[in-house]
């Protein structure tokens, strides 16, 4: 028996054995059996005697089949007094290996249909849609008109869902942003023709006019539409600078009291030789911070200035221009009323809109006033998620109107979530 118990080796048993051994670049000897020869005639026993350590060795048969096997020294002290072989029955670790690897290739195939599904239901219920919302805006991009067009999610509570329902509000806010724009610059143009078709007219007077008094008459008239083209022009612009300013406004936590307070104090001081005068009212909380709303103080002071201004021009003379203030749970209330005719009940909304004036005929300031006021201040408690609405004061007992009351309800800085910063 020659000493290597090895031959070369055979080909081996299958693809996966071949594959394995290929990917490990491992070579394998063939097992032979040597019968009653010498057993440290096999490399491993060998080498375990040597060493003394065990030593385990993977073999293939003749017919391409592995074996495992172990040498065992036996020792009793220092002293070695033998060997022991341990193999495994040809053929055994190729079926447990084969049982894994079919295990594991039937995972792999169920994690491939399952990756093949996913992608397929991921394609249709968000690369598709979202696919439509990209070609949708870019089509809305080109002509606003085509908002109609947009796919509609609403009814999904997903993400695409969500960013359905943005893309719709998004090009609603800008079809509307669009529309006032247009009506705006319309209302702009009728309104400045009035002070122009009037100064024009007073001008082609001048050369009727016999004498110096009637000259010197016109001019003043003349000077007076062109002063109030000129106050026009003024509000106009700062009207259509107010989106974006209202964008960029600064926003922290404002106790809406001090506000009313120097608001209406400064009234006092131009009314001190007036017969009319303004009284503030605050109904008393237990937590001073139910009067903590989140807002732009000078924003906020200018509406209630021109609500005040708004009344005084209606108040009778000797009347009571009343500013009061309450706090709920979750929102600041506070309206402005005065003693004068009240509002035509059809036009408790239109006073809202740009350029509606209808002031008394004893106002000093008819014909004066560009009728942004109101609109202005709509736009700004509409930024500070509020809202303004106007009604007529009534007496209970007669039901006569009494007055007018403009109310401004404005969420609290707890309701408000206490965000602040720059609004954007």
């Amino acid at each position: 028996m020659p000493p290597d118990a090895y031959e070369e080796r055979p080909r081996l048993k299958n693809f996966w054995t071949r594959f394995h051994y290929w990917l490990i670049n491992k070579e394998l000897k063939v097992y032979r059996e040597l019968g009653t020869a010498n057993g440290f005639l096999y490399p491993e026993v060998k080498q375990a005697a040597e060493l003394g350590v065990e030593r385990p060795i993977l073999l293939l048969n003749s017919r391409g089949q592995q074996i495992v096997s172990m040498a065992e020294p036996i020792k009793r002290g220092n002293r070695l007094m033998g060997v022991l072989l341990v193999s495994t029955q040809p053929g055994d670790i190729d079926d447990v290996l084969w049982d894994e690897r079919w295990l594991i290739l039937q995972i792999a195939g169920i994690a491939l249909v399952v990756a093949i599904g996913s992608s397929l239901l991921l394609a249709r219920t968000v690369a598709g849609p979202m696919r439509r919302l990209s070609a949708a805006a870019n089509r809305v991009s080109q002509n606003i008109s085509a908002r109609q067009q947009l796919p509609d999610f609403s009814e999904r509570r997903d993400e695409v869902g969500q960013m359905g329902r943005a893309f719709i509000a998004m090009t609603g806010a800008l079809f509307r942003r669009i529309e006032a724009s247009e009506k705006f610059a319309a209302d702009v143009a009728h309104e400045l023709k009035n002070p122009l078709a009037a100064a024009r007219s007073t001008a082609e007077a001048l050369t009727y006019a016999k004498s110096d008094s009637d000259r010197n008459e016109l001019v003043e008239q003349i000077q007076g539409e062109l002063q109030r083209l000129n106050r026009l022009i003024n509000d106009v612009s700062n009207a259509s600078r107010l989106d974006a300013e209202l964008a960029r406004q600064e926003m922290q936590a404002l106790d809406i009291r001090v506000i009313l307070k120097n608001v209406t104090g400064i009234f006092r001081d131009m009314l001190s030789d007036d017969g009319r005068s303004i009284r503030l009212s605050v109904e008393p909380v237990a937590n001073d911070a139910a009067y903590t709303i989140v807002g732009n103080d000078g924003r906020l002071g200018q509406v209630f200035t021109n609500l005040v201004d708004n009344a005084l021009s209606f108040s009778p003379p000797g009347g009571t221009i009343m500013v009061h203030a309450r706090a709920t749970s979750t929102h600041v209330e506070v309206s402005v009323e005065d003693e004068g005719p009240g509002i035509p009940a059809d036009k408790l909304q239109a006073i809202f809109e740009r350029f509606y004036s209808d002031r008394p005929a004893t106002d000093s300031k008819r014909g004066k006033n560009s009728g942004l006021g109101l609109s202005i201040s709509k736009e700004i408690i509409a930024s500070h998620r509020g809202e303004i609405y106007a009604e007529n004061r009534v007496d209970a007992a007669s039901g006569k109107v009494i007055g007018a009351r403009f109310v401004v309800r404005l969420k609290t800085g707890k309701a408000m979530g206490g965000g602040l910063g720059r609004r954007g």
